[in-house]
């Protein structure tokens, strides 16, 4: 696996949000397969009111999501008995729970919801929730747990959450030692294209004006990650389709959860929220406020 004489990894903790389902058991084997540490911390929320009286009375619905939860933490251990499994049960909004969890050093893993399920259901899923104001990587795995494919796509546009976005990336490149693709995707402005035609040189012109933005992300791989091998493309296109297309033989895709012109509420950016809803890979979602560099 390729080095360098910089950081490492900058994940210390991971915390899986479970709830017995097949994609909460997918995260968890995702979890594992990354391979970093020797501890998982499950944490299941509950969302029925459990008073404090209830919580360890014997019979109590509390004690038996209790006893549930420990019972599929044992199970765990005895698929990978090299793991240090740890489980609690909260109550409280699921995306809310786990975000408490949520720093620059800690992955927050959630399985994605079946596309079946209702389209209210899964567009506000507790992983499109919890990344939108996380203050730190959540990684969304679809339901069948892996990619089959190779390398790390990463979405760039010069944001405070694509710089974090950037440098997860890079990092996971080089422990895995798998190949990082740095892709930039651009458009002219919306406003522009229902009424203005952009000649030649114009639309030359802003293509030069983005390929700098390119150009000083894998700046900043070659700096601090000389042992990672790098492609990149510039393409012009909606960036959600360019880094679906970018993506479509990877392992991993990361990015940002507002771009520039993101609204920081409640809300994924609209890249990384059409991102989750058409999920195939396993995604990382990197907030603002974790720009782990």
């Amino acid at each position: 696996m390729a080095t360098h004489e910089g950081r490492h990894d900058v994940i210390e903790k991971t915390v899986v949000g479970w709830d017995g389902t097949a994609s909460a058991r997918s995260a968890v084997d995702w979890a594992v397969e990354r391979g970093v540490g020797k501890e998982l911390h499950l944490v299941q929320a509950s969302t029925e009111h459990i008073a404090a009286s209830e919580f360890f009375a014997a019979n109590s619905p509390a004690a038996a999501a209790r006893i549930a939860l420990m019972e599929d933490a044992d199970r765990i251990r005895e698929a990978y008995p090299a793991i240090a499994i740890e489980s609690e049960l909260v109550q409280g909004d699921p995306a809310e729970e786990l975000g408490r969890y949520s720093s620059s050093t800690t992955l927050v893993v959630v399985g994605a919801p079946a596309k079946t399920s209702p389209a209210f259901r899964y567009n506000w899923s507790v992983g499109s929730r919890l990344a939108a104001s996380a203050r730190g990587p959540v990684a969304i795995v679809p339901a069948d747990g892996s990619a089959e494919g190779s390398g790390i796509v990463v979405g760039v546009d010069g944001s405070p959450s694509s710089h974090g976005a950037l440098t997860f990336a890079a990092e996971e490149a080089l422990r895995r030692g798998e190949s990082l693709r740095v892709v930039h995707a651009w458009l002219e402005p919306a406003v522009w294209q229902d009424v203005y035609v952009p000649d030649d040189d114009f639309l030359e012109s802003l293509e030069t004006m983005h390929r700098h933005v390119l150009d000083e992300a894998l700046a900043t791989v070659a700096r601090d990650y000389p042992g990672v091998t790098v492609e990149h493309s510039l393409s012009r296109g909606r960036a959600q389709d360019v880094l679906g297309e970018a993506a479509r033989n990877a392992s991993l895709l990361v990015v940002g959860n507002h771009g520039l012109h993101g609204i920081r509420r409640l809300l994924l950016g609209s890249v990384s929220h059409a991102l989750v809803l058409g999920i195939t890979i396993p995604l990382v979602v990197v907030g603002t406020v974790a720009s782990l560099g």
